[in-house]
């Protein structure tokens, strides 16, 4: 179904690629993801104040048999002179083989290729107390068989942590500078009765406005840690009338320098769950 809506559409509908379903990382918010991930997200949250080391994160996506869709996604961030801060990340989504319709663009013979690829280069600098501040460049290529579309947009965030009661941490990012205006903006917050403890739970709460007119997407997340080195969570995104809710649920682990986990995302309206394989390995 998503493939064929996906061919219905011409592919620079509403000036757009293909799929607006991201590669996802952990059940919190994105807008307060830290580590070479928030380069897709928040290059704010790339700054070392507010958590981010160097490191390298490779991300698996295999999405639910109903929709074909699989994907690949790889960043690392560096330090730079001066203080800053670079990051570079790449990821690919794609359909592969769907068979022609009577509504196919065209009827050769084969299968359509569906894909979205996005490349994109960021810089952060840390501010004062906790504070990150980034802006990024993205060049994103969308495709339906031979037709394809290829765009350049910007970004900016920035990312707070801060030391006030209940440790909260902030993000706010505008994407799509240039071209169609994204708000993602989000805060997580520790549990008091448990932040001191060998397992705080850290509650988190985030909104992103989409293009025009689409509907708000909201995320409440629950995560926990053990000794920083295990961790569990899980998510809720509410993605409007249409959409519904989207549970999820991610494991994971810190084993020195290296670091793995797991992300399962069961989609709405009966499509099925995908699955997100993610590792790192941190360096000095």
């Amino acid at each position: 179904m998503l493939a064929i809506a996906a061919l219905l559409q011409p592919v620079g509908a509403r000036s757009q690629a293909i799929f607006d379903w991201p590669i996802r990382a952990t059940p919190q918010p994105e807008a307060v993801l830290t580590g070479a991930g928030a380069a897709f997200w928040n290059p704010g949250g790339l700054a070392a104040g507010v958590g981010t080391l160097q490191e390298v994160w490779v991300t698996h996506m295999v999405g639910p048999s109903a929709t074909g869709i699989q994907g690949v996604a790889a960043a690392g961030v560096m330090d730079l002179p001066l203080g800053f801060r670079g990051a570079l990340g790449y990821w690919h989504l794609g359909i592969r083989d769907i068979p022609r319709t009577t509504t196919s663009p065209n009827r050769e013979p084969g299968g359509i290729h569906v894909a979205e690829d996005i490349a994109l280069l960021a810089l952060a600098h840390d501010l004062r107390a906790g504070s990150g501040l980034g802006v990024g460049l993205r060049l994103q290529q969308g495709s339906v068989g031979r037709d394809t579309r290829t765009f350049v947009e910007g970004e900016i965030g920035v990312h707070h942590r801060s030391r006030w009661p209940l440790t909260p941490r902030v993000g706010l990012t505008l994407q799509g500078v240039g071209r169609d205006l994204r708000t993602l903006a989000g805060i997580e917050i520790s549990l008091p009765a448990l932040a001191a403890s060998r397992l705080p739970l850290r509650a988190g709460y985030g909104i992103q406005a989409g293009r025009g007119s689409e509907p708000l997407e909201h995320r409440v997340s629950l995560r926990a840690s053990w000794m920083e080195q295990v961790h569990a969570g899980i998510g809720l995104s509410y993605l409007g009338e249409g959409g519904g809710w989207t549970p999820m649920v991610g494991l994971g682990a810190d084993l020195g320098r290296y670091s793995l986990s797991v992300l399962r995302e069961a989609l709405a309206n009966g499509f099925g769950a995908a699955h997100f394989y993610r590792a790192a390995i941190r360096f000095p």
